[in-house]
């Protein structure tokens, strides 16, 4: 178990660069344990779609699942970020849920490549009174060579 004292070696040998997210980290500490992120419909729906992707993968129905979690969440200003990446057939799909302040917006990106000559990049942003925002965005590129 790390001693005071290790830890203030080690703050003591950051380089410059370091001290503001080493300082932001220490702060989240000051509490402890951290609280969770408020459990709203919204986000069980979300933790569940999550929870039944990864089964899916571990079963070989879907491809690969990754899932990042609410580590960012700050509860000194309830904020805070949770997502998983998963793929839909040839389509690269990452949910995000973002909590700010008792709010939330759930964005989902979908990357594809149609006819290996466009790259087309999907983004929607759901928020507040399931208002619901999305944007595409087509590119052309070059077909990769035989490898």
């Amino acid at each position: 178990m790390a001693t005071r004292e290790e830890l203030h070696t080690l703050v003591d040998s950051l380089p410059e660069a370091a001290f503001e997210p080493a300082h932001q980290m220490l702060t989240r500490f000051q509490v402890w344990p951290p609280p969770r992120p408020p459990r709203t419909p919204e986000f069980e729906r979300f933790r569940e779609e999550a929870r039944e992707r990864f089964q899916q993968s571990v079963e070989g129905k879907r491809g690969f699942f990754g899932m990042g979690g609410g580590g960012n969440f700050d509860p000194a200003r309830g904020s805070g970020t949770a997502g998983s990446s998963y793929w839909e057939d040839e389509t690269f799909v990452a949910d995000t849920l973002r909590l700010h302040k008792g709010h939330q917006l759930l964005i989902k990106e979908r990357i594809r490549l149609e006819a290996g000559k466009t790259l087309i990049y999907t983004h929607s942003v759901e928020g507040p009174g399931h208002k619901i925002d999305q944007h595409e965005i087509r590119f052309d590129v070059v077909p990769n060579a035989p490898g």
